[in-house]
């Protein structure tokens, strides 16, 4: 009887807002007293729960039992609306949230609503720029715990989370099961204003914007916007020639991690994307998406000046330049300007000498990948012609 009373008193406090325990080492307060010892163990260090086969520790006893379920495979929790099965049973009402549709958690600072408490919690830090989660190795902070233990694994290099169909790893779940989508070929995430589907949610969202035509990030130095912030974030480093991503194999910086990647594919020769309709392979995700374009005539960019279409918005801004004139990419070495960032690089190479791409047959250079490709057919014979249209 006592423990029901104590808990109706817990729920009181939700209407009330109520919180009488106060953390001995910060000004936070909440309203059980379980919450308050869970959070003075950020300050104290203090993990006592250790998991029996990896080592890993804990602050408290349901976070060590849900760290179990990723050795033991226990997933006790299932969907009311489909087949999926999960560890937690707050992930398990949030996923089906999407079925539902509710987004019962509001921001107390603008329009935005949340299908799970701590995605809501973690947004309005952006509006009050609380980042109380400090790394354990360096100086950076973070306004989840979530993102604060995902970075500490750059530290640490673990990467806890394999693909269940190859050997990949990662340093957090949700990166593997965006992973794992490649192979089973899952695209939960449905466009509001078209058939498109998507394996990741964000994806989604940026792409609804072409329909939208919303751009809510704004360059700091310049006029221009973006539908993702990714992009803003690239685009920002042109201006402050910022490369933080360097190649394993050579000495090349790159802007974003994704070129980096891409890369770093011309010195293994992995070229994991395939073609849905030929079998072509390609090093980069969105060069498999623009070829796929060519058998299904998508061409989902339109110019604002006039009626040309393009299956790539990077081509559709370039062509926009012919009516604009505008030509923002400059040569390091001399006064040329170009309308387009390849055009720039590829005359860069005149200065530099570099000739990047290798005939796989001869010892020939070129400074652009398409001639050597044209070369590399003396050697091969193949004069190979699309069958499709």
């Amino acid at each position: 009887m006592a423990d029901r009373s104590c808990h109706c008193a817990e729920h009181e406090r939700i209407h009330t807002g109520d919180k009488p325990y106060k953390c001995r080492f910060c000004d936070k307060a909440y309203k059980d007293k379980t919450s308050c010892i869970k959070h003075e163990k950020i300050h104290t260090g203090e993990r006592p729960y250790k998991y029996r086969f990896c080592g890993k520790t804990y602050k408290d006893k349901t976070t060590c039992i849900k760290h179990e379920r990723i050795h033991t495979g226990e997933r006790p929790y299932k969907c009311r609306f489909c087949d999926k099965t999960f560890t937690q049973k707050g992930h398990c009402t949030e996923h089906e949230r999407i079925h539902t549709g509710e987004r019962p958690n509001k921001c107390r600072f603008c329009y935005k609503t949340f299908t799970d408490k701590s995605n809501c919690i973690s947004h309005e830090r952006i509006h009050t720029g609380e980042k109380p989660y400090k790394c354990r190795f360096c100086d950076k902070t973070y306004k989840d715990k979530t993102s604060c233990i995902r970075h500490e694994r750059i530290h640490t290099g673990e990467k806890p989370y394999k693909c269940r169909f190859c050997d990949k790893t990662y340093k957090d779940k949700t990166a593997c099961i965006k992973h794992e989508r490649i192979h089973t070929g899952e695209k939960p995430y449905k466009c509001r204003f078209c058939d498109k589907t998507f394996t990741r949610k964000v994806n989604c969202t940026v792409h609804e914007r072409i329909h939208t035509g919303e751009k809510p990030y704004k360059c700091k130095f310049c006029d221009k916007t973006f539908t993702a912030k990714t992009n803003c974030t690239s685009h920002e480093r042109i201006h402050t020639g910022e490369r933080p991503y360097k190649c394993r194999f050579c000495d090349k910086f790159f802007i974003d991690k994704k070129s980096c990647i891409c890369h770093e594919r011309i010195h293994t020769g992995e070229k994991p994307y395939k073609c849905r309709f030929c079998d072509k392979f390609f090093k980069g995700k969105n060069s498999c998406m623009f070829h796929e374009r060519i058998h299904t005539g998508e061409k989902p960019y339109k110019c604002r000046f006039c009626d040309k279409t393009f299956t790539q918005n990077g081509h559709c801004t370039e062509h926009e330049r012919i009516h604009t004139g505008e030509r923002p990419y400059k040569c390091r070495f001399c006064d040329k300007t170009f309308k387009d960032k390849t055009s720039c690089i590829y005359h860069q190479r005149i200065h530099t000498g570099e000739r990047p791409y290798k005939c796989r047959f001869c010892d020939k250079t070129f400074t652009q990948k398409k001639c050597c490709n044209f070369h590399e057919k003396n050697h091969t014979g193949d004069k190979h012609i699309c069958n499709f249209f």
